[in-house]
């Protein structure tokens, strides 16, 4: 069958994985093998996001995958886009939340790649061009767009959003990026549904990466509040963790209501919102003029668990290394 399916997703992320574990086992062995080898951070983010990049185009375009529906870069109102920041900014304390909990048992990665792009005194534009414009668009790209696509050919549209979610976060392969990275996974797979189009995505992607690597910036600039950022506590962290998620609760329902609005907002997104919750059946009527329910393939694949195993595996070692 051509194109894009359930099971094609999850090979294409199995073999995402593998080949990322394989680039950073290459890396290990290389490091051991030269003493300091060490590759810039700038190109590292460069190499991980084009070898995602590269591998998913061409595997769409083995199984002969529809661009349109694959790659999902229908233009959308601005207003969209507008509503889209007002979203995002409503789902920062859950994400904040997710971000502060993880912190209690290991480090902040983000911020680790972020000090790594000051301590090379790269330019605020620079980090901005890199962690939020280039890193961005390559995954809502492959995970919004080409993965999506086809977990969506399930007809179960709810659960396609769940998987492409957490496959996101898990291919970070640390458990700080993962925790929130899923939510914002499942948050930007209902824009791509509701609106037919990664850009929505991309444009709330690009707003907390942003966001986040000025916030570094400006800190990693800034002596006493660097100061304050190296002594929080565990105690400091748990009440963060717990005011956060109260927070979180109030401004994520309203991020639903925008969703909602969002969806009134574009063509058919009204539609397209409602059929979320409800799976998608089709029926054929054969020869006799007896109506069945055609079988579609279900979305969470052996492919698919596989390579969520390996990332699994991937984290749990990087916890006990750290």
């Amino acid at each position: 069958m051509k194109g894009m399916s359930p099971t094609k997703s999850g090979v294409l992320f199995l073999i995402l994985v593998l080949s990322s574990i394989g680039a950073s086992l290459l890396l290990s062995f290389l490091a051991a093998w030269r003493g300091s080898f060490e590759i810039p951070v700038n190109i590292g983010i460069l190499l991980s996001q084009g070898l995602i990049v590269m591998t998913s185009l061409i595997f769409a375009i083995c199984v002969k995958a529809s661009a349109r529906e694959t790659l999902r870069f229908r233009p959308v109102k601005f207003s969209t886009i507008l509503l889209t920041l007002l979203y995002v900014m409503c789902l920062e304390p859950l994400i904040m939340t997710l971000n502060a909990f993880t912190m209690l048992f290991t480090d902040n990665t983000a911020v680790e790649i972020a000090n790594g792009f000051t301590e090379a005194n790269f330019s605020l534009s620079y980090m901005i061009f890199i962690i939020a414009i280039v890193g961005p668009f390559c995954e809502e790209f492959v995970f919004r767009g080409i993965i999506f696509s086809g977990l969506r050919q399930s007809g179960r549209i709810l659960a396609a959003i769940i998987i492409q979610g957490i496959m996101f976060g898990f291919m970070h392969l640390n458990v700080n990026q993962m925790a929130y990275a899923v939510a914002i996974g499942i948050a930007f797979g209902f824009l791509s549904e509701v609106t037919g189009s990664i850009w929505p995505g991309f444009a709330g992607h690009f707003m907390i990466n942003c966001s986040s690597t000025v916030l570094t910036w400006i800190v990693s600039r800034n002596g006493e509040l660097l100061s304050a950022a190296d002594d929080v506590t565990k105690e400091t962290l748990v009440m963060a963790v717990m005011s956060y998620a109260i927070i979180s609760v109030f401004f994520t329902g309203i991020a639903i209501v925008l969703l909602n609005v969002i969806a009134g907002n574009e063509p058919g997104g009204k539609l397209r919102l409602s059929r979320i919750m409800h799976p998608v059946i089709h029926h054929e009527v054969a020869s006799d003029g007896m109506v069945y329910e055609v079988k579609k393939p279900h979305a969470v694949t052996i492919p698919a668990v596989l390579g969520l195993l390996l990332c699994a595996a991937m984290m749990c070692l990087d916890l006990i290394n750290r």
